[in-house]
């Protein structure tokens, strides 16, 4: 288990600098330090463990960063943000927060919060944005009496949730995807069925559990605008269509442009700078991607013959391996406090067991992203939940309990792991 040491240094200099930023009282203590950098102690150990073989293990780095899936998924990685950033540059996530918010009685504010920040974080990618987005929104709403400021905030975090875990843009599928060899179809297609059951059953929750009607104008909507929401409907379109993701997010781009430009204020110097603005603010999980193939890379092929073992010789069933990949990725996320970093670090051993287990690889993919997400998304320590409380300037602590959609979502999931293992033993036995 040496060569898994590494990994274990990261952990050490990652959790560490967060504890220690914690208790001196800085906000946002995980960010203080880039989990890059905290990722370079470990490369270096990695590489040097072995004097006699420095050169031969650079090399075997440098293979694990040049992996097609590496590379396929950084490219993605910045495409989807060159994408995120024009879209909301031209006004697309405002609009779909209008179209969905605008002149709602006060009881389906709160179910209406919840699909605005999943269509809009289904659409681009990320959850931050959408968070921070629509909590000043939610915030607005709470003043006036339409809920509380706490299920409102918490609401946000949902949705964003959502978006986060099931949109073909984000960070978490293409990180499980590329990391299982699986496809984004594939894994869309069972993640949505869980997704969808989970929203529903919050929709229903939250209709419930809100007690006024009255009348709440969010603002005033363009309804010319209304055209830029195109590119979110052309990308899904497209993914169901299979079409290659990067010529998907290309084209999409060029579309958010063309709007842009065409409809409102937009140039082409600007739509060019928010091009490679996207670029930059994904730089940190491209590098880290990077770095974590080359990682990875090194630390299989030196430990390849350990883990193996442990994995070949196991005797659990398939449903307990299915389990224990959501376990692993739930692990990870609360020890990085970040759902893609998990899924990177726990892609290898999934993939390893899923081929023992005879599972397919959309359905590891699917299982790394629902329990990283969802675990990131009741964290206090998690980005999304820091975020959102010190915007509604609420603690962290209370909203965890209140995201609804995590905690269902994790359960629906788990029903449908249940559920699929009976199917597969009843197709069995009529065999």
């Amino acid at each position: 288990m040496i060569a898994f040491i590494p990994l274990f240094i990261f952990l050490i200099f990652h959790l560490g600098s967060g504890i220690y930023f914690f208790f001196i009282g800085t906000d946002n203590p995980l960010r203080q330090i880039s989990p890059v950098v905290c990722l370079l102690p470990a490369l270096f150990f990695a590489i040097s463990r072995k004097t006699d073989k420095i050169q031969h293990n650079i090399d075997t780095v440098i293979e694990g960063m040049g992996n097609k899936n590496t590379l396929t998924m950084c490219l993605i990685f910045l495409f989807s943000g060159a994408f995120s950033s024009v879209s909301q540059s031209i006004g697309s996530a405002d609009t779909v927060a209008n179209l969905i918010l605008n002149f709602l009685p006060a009881r389906l504010l709160l179910p209406g919060l919840f699909l605005a920040s999943a269509f809009i974080s289904t659409a681009i990618g990320t959850s931050m944005g959408v968070v921070a987005l629509m909590v000043p929104i939610a915030v607005n709403l709470a003043k006036s009496g339409a809920f509380d400021l706490e299920i409102g905030t918490a609401t946000v975090v949902g949705g964003a949730v959502f978006g986060d875990n099931l949109s073909m843009i984000s960070d978490t599928t293409i990180a499980s995807v590329s990391s299982q060899d699986a496809t984004i179809k594939d894994k869309f297609q069972v993640n949505s069925k869980v997704a969808f059951i989970a929203s529903i059953i919050t929709l229903i929750y939250l209709v419930i559990t809100a007690g006024s009607t009255r009348i709440v104008t969010i603002s005033n909507l363009d309804y010319l605008s209304i055209i830029k929401v195109i590119p979110y409907i052309s990308l899904i379109v497209m993914a169901l269509f299979e079409v290659t993701t990067l010529v998907t997010i290309t084209v999409n781009i060029i579309i958010a442009g063309i709007l842009g430009i065409a409809f409102s204020d937009y140039s082409i110097i600007q739509f060019s700078n928010d091009i490679y603005r996207g670029f930059k603010k994904v730089n940190e999980i491209v590098m880290f991607a990077l770095f974590i193939g080359g990682l990875s890379n090194i630390m299989y092929k030196q430990g390849q013959k350990t883990l193996h073992k442990l994995i070949d010789e196991s005797s659990i069933t398939k449903t307990k391996a299915e389990f224990l990949i959501a376990g692993i990725a739930s692990m990870f996320t609360i020890l990085v406090a970040n759902n893609t970093i998990a899924i990177l670090l726990s892609g290898s051993i999934a993939k390893r067991l899923a081929k023992k287990h005879n599972i397919a690889p959309y359905r590891s993919a699917y299982l790394l992203d629902v329990f990283a997400c969802s675990t990131k998304g009741i964290l206090p320590y998690g980005s999304q939940l820091l975020l959102a409380g010190s915007i509604a300037s609420v603690s962290p602590i209370s909203l965890s309990t209140q995201v609804h959609y995590c905690f269902i979502l994790a359960v629906v999931t788990i029903g449908e792991i249940i559920i699929n293992s009976r199917k597969e033993k009843g197709h069995a036995t009529v065999t």
